[in-house]
């Protein structure tokens, strides 16, 4: 126990404190319920075809995974949790959400009765987990799904510390073989759990009265290590995903990025504390030298922080637990192996539970000690807990609201990050979409003037151009952006679109199939070439063409109607019928169906007629 001679460690039911946890953070998050699809959603879930059957589930074990999947890292367990949703829900984003609030309450809970496991104080765990409950710098992880795997990976990296704590108390294999596969699912749900085996030594060497020898350490680590291991060589060797090695550090130089991260650290604990100022793009301007005015400045804030972490490794082990916590498991994402973000509130969400242990000892142990508020028994705490739960709970209830959509997130992310590149692109995607022709190319412009080399907007861009006509201006944005990634099916997709534009059907039709090799399950460059097919006259490629859009997209509406259209060029009335009819149940206003059906009976009323004569 924490802190001795505490009468309010009365409650003998645990329970309890779980409804309330379970209904603050339902209640935090109800409203996220009600939100669309955003950010990445519509790569990893709307468009994403792979999860739509599970005949595919096998390629998530092979390295077809990256080109299916959508994901940079392998992370299997998120998209299997994906396949799992779909069939639930379909399309519809209530479920998507539900589970990533389920999720995220459930985490809450374990992380409860870790703590009680390892502080044994009730109520210091109880204030630490309402307050991990609804802590603002948390809404991005819940509200995107597509970043469900900081969720997954901290469901399983809690469950297995809660067994490595009940092994430490009475050996058993069942527990530890428990902990471990746990392990396991939770570095192959993110990477971040892999930190684990270095948490559970700190927890051990500070928490823990057993003291072991060598043998018990190896003992207890040795499956962890190895699991380790064996993820490490599947990432980096067996199943390594070719585009990571795109990733540089912050102006390609390491001492850029410690300065730039060390700016990096200082906001992470600063929106801790202080979560007014959130963003889904953060972008932070690379320091380059000793003498900026912002490494300076972040300089002093973290030398400040770790004297105070080495004071509290004298004053109170559970303090320097919870301080050691947040930057262990901060570290994989701390760009010491370079990554696309280097930052993000998503990447806090394992990490902000050592600050949700600190502020709950420090809130419990400070009322303790000396009645904070004058007219308060001191063992009544209450005051201070509420008062940072409700100005929370605000702040989190109306930040699900940025995640409403994609129009709501990136213009409220534009707002507040006005050099987003990020947000200016997504912008310009809508407005695009919307016809708004000019007001896109200004906002791709935009984004370009903030990062050059951002191959997304010189292919959006390229199709806005394209829209309006400009196609000269068009083709070169997609050569940019070939420039940049020459693999990238999404361009190599478009500049075949403006190819067969300008009638290069050659050209057109090898672009289409480059896409296709980059990408096998990308429906919309199997329909474009196999209209391309069409064209010239090749209407059994076309017609397999079709055949595999629809695989992959079996509610794709257009790929059914071109397929239809195929079959009526070659002669064959009756299949194309039956193509046009699955088309007309789908969307009974389609035109082009109703003219090809017109025409399908026009041809066998002529038929019959030649054959009654």
């Amino acid at each position: 126990m924490i802190y001795k001679n505490s009468k309010i460690i009365a409650y003998r039911n645990p329970y309890i404190f779980v409804v309330v946890i379970v209904c603050l953070s339902f209640t935090v998050y109800g409203n996220s319920l009600l939100n669309q699809f955003a950010y990445d959603d519509e790569f990893t879930i709307v468009n994403n075809h792979f999860i739509k059957t599970w005949n595919n589930v096998a390629l998530l074990f092979t390295n077809d995974y990256f080109k299916f999947s959508g994901e940079l890292s392998y992370r299997p367990f998120v998209t299997l949790s994906y396949f799992i949703d779909y069939t639930l829900w379909g399309l519809n984003p209530f479920g998507f959400h539900l589970t990533n609030v389920f999720l995220h309450t459930t985490n809450t809970v374990l992380f409860f009765f870790l703590l009680m496991r390892l502080f044994h104080d009730r109520i210091v765990s109880f204030v630490a987990a309402l307050i991990f409950s609804c802590h603002p710098i948390l809404t991005e992880t819940v509200n995107a799904v597509s970043y469900r795997e900081d969720l997954l990976a901290s469901t399983f990296f809690l469950v297995a510390f809660l067994f490595h704590a009940k092994t430490r108390k009475r050996f058993s294999f069942l527990t530890y073989g428990v902990s471990v596969i746990c392990y396991l699912f939770g570095i192959f749900s993110k990477e971040i759990a892999i930190t684990l085996p270095l948490a559970i030594f700190l927890y051990d060497l500070l928490l823990t009265k057993k003291r072991n020898d060598m043998y018990q350490y190896l003992r207890y680590y040795t499956g962890y290590l190895i699991i380790m291991i064996f993820y490490l060589s599947v990432r980096f060797i067996l199943l390594h995903n070719p585009a990571e090695t795109h990733v540089s550090y912050p102006g390609d130089s390491i001492v850029i990025n410690f300065l730039t991260m060390s700016k990096v650290l200082a906001l992470y604990i600063t929106i801790l504390f202080l979560p007014f100022y959130l963003c889904a793009d953060y972008v932070v301007p690379n320091t380059s030298a000793f003498m900026d005015v912002s490494f300076i400045l972040s300089f002093l804030f973290l030398s400040c922080v770790w004297i105070i972490l080495y004071r509290m490794f004298f004053l109170s082990k559970f303090l320097f637990f919870s301080m050691a916590w947040f930057l262990i498991c901060l570290l994989p994402v701390f760009n010491i192996i370079p990554i696309e973000n280097i930052m993000a509130e998503r990447y806090t969400y394992l990490p902000a539970m050592g600050f949700c242990m600190f502020c709950g000892i420090f809130i419990v142990r400070y009322s303790r000690m000396s009645g904070f508020l004058p007219g308060l028994q001191r063992k009544k705490i209450i005051v201070l807990p509420t008062l940072i739960l409700i100005v929370f709970s605000i702040i989190t209830f109306k930040r699900n609201q940025v995640w409403m959509d994609q129009a709501t997130l990136w213009t409220k992310t534009a707002e507040a990050s006005p050099n987003s590149f990020k947000a200016h692109n997504n912008l310009g995607n809508m407005h695009r979409d919307a016809g708004r022709f000019d007001i896109a190319i200004q906002e791709f412009q935009l984004a370009l003037s903030l990062y050059d080399n951002y191959i997304d907007a010189h292919n959006n861009l390229g199709v806005a151009y394209r829209k309006k006509g400009m196609l000269k201006e068009s083709l070169s944005e997609y050569k940019k952006a070939l420039q940049l990634d020459p693999r990238y099916p999404i361009a190599h997709n478009n500049l075949g679109v403006l190819y067969a534009k300008l009638n290069y059907l050659d050209q057109a039709i090898r672009e289409f199939q480059y896409a296709i090799l980059q990408k096998p399950d990308y429906s919309d460059a199997h329909n474009n070439l196999g209209a391309t097919y069409i064209k010239i006259g090749e209407y059994e490629n076309a017609i397999e063409e079709f055949q595999e859009a629809v695989k992959y997209n079996n509610r794709y509406v257009d790929s059914y109607y071109n397929m239809g259209a195929a079959y009526f060029n070659s002669k064959q009335r009756d299949k194309a019928l039956e193509l046009v009819t699955i088309v007309l149940s789908m969307n009974p206003d389609h035109h082009d169906a109703r003219e090809l059906l017109n025409m399908i009976h026009e041809q066998k009323g002529l038929e019959n007629e030649g054959q009654k004569r």
